[in-house]
């Protein structure tokens, strides 16, 4: 299985560790993914605002000259707030979208290299796709083992989805080893303007207290043929 794939994570494997070491890398270089040192090759300019938005959350203190960084990130919330579908666009760059919903059992990877804003650097961001179903669940316990980075979706539509958010978010950083957790906070389906029920005020005010990064969006104007949600430059 490729690092590259979308695929369900093995219960067993809790984290870029374990996925080093399954598909073979050195012990000396999963060393040096963890520390984060490996130097990059990647230099093309942030795809979407998603991709925007997750470098800008990675704190700046581990940034130095000339380097790839590893993070892992955890892509968190409801079931059916399009969490896999962000996912997929941030993936393919706006290529693939999923026009079905299908439900995610247990937790997808999505792995995706981009650059960190006005930096010579770039972040490998191991994104942990989690089903929205599984908030009390031990697997999920271990999946999320020492996140760096989170991304927390909700649909704008659908109240009872934001609200919620202050629960996976609780979730999330128990499972950090540091004092506290960047990220981002996504208001999805901003294409359902008739529906919406959540305003965006009150989504960045809620934002602002959990010291999240905050923006809206909506899956279909990701795609290449359309406009970008927002532009990746309003998040530097």
């Amino acid at each position: 299985m490729s690092p590259a794939q979308s695929s369900h994570w093995p219960s067993r494997a809790l984290g870029v560790g374990a996925l080093a070491a399954a598909n073979g890398e050195s012990a000396r270089r999963r060393r040096r993914r963890r520390r984060g040192r490996m130097v990059s090759v990647a230099r093309q300019a942030p795809s979407t605002p998603l991709a925007a938005a997750l470098t800008l959350s990675v704190p700046r203190r581990w940034l130095v000259t000339m380097v790839k960084l590893a993070a892992k990130c955890i892509l968190a919330g409801d079931p059916a707030v399009g969490k896999t579908a962000l996912a997929q666009i941030f993936r393919s760059d706006g290529a693939h979208f999923q026009k079905n919903y299908t439900l995610t059992t247990g937790v997808d990877l999505v792995v995706k290299t981009v650059p960190v804003p006005d930096t010579g650097d770039s972040v490998e961001l191991f994104i942990f796709d989690s089903a929205g179903k599984e908030l009390f669940s031990e697997m999920l316990d271990k999946l999320w083992e020492s996140p760096n980075v989170l991304c927390l979706v909700y649909d704008v539509t659908n109240e009872q989805s934001f609200a919620n958010c202050g629960k996976w978010l609780e979730k999330a950083r128990s499972q950090a080893s540091g004092t506290s957790l960047p990220g981002v906070l996504v208001g999805n389906k901003t294409d359902l303007a008739g529906r919406r029920v959540v305003d965006s005020a009150q989504a960045r005010a809620w934002a602002l207290g959990q010291g999240l990064e905050c923006f809206e969006t909506s899956v279909l104007k990701l795609l290449p043929q359309k406009e970008p949600a927002l532009p990746s430059g309003h998040l530097f």
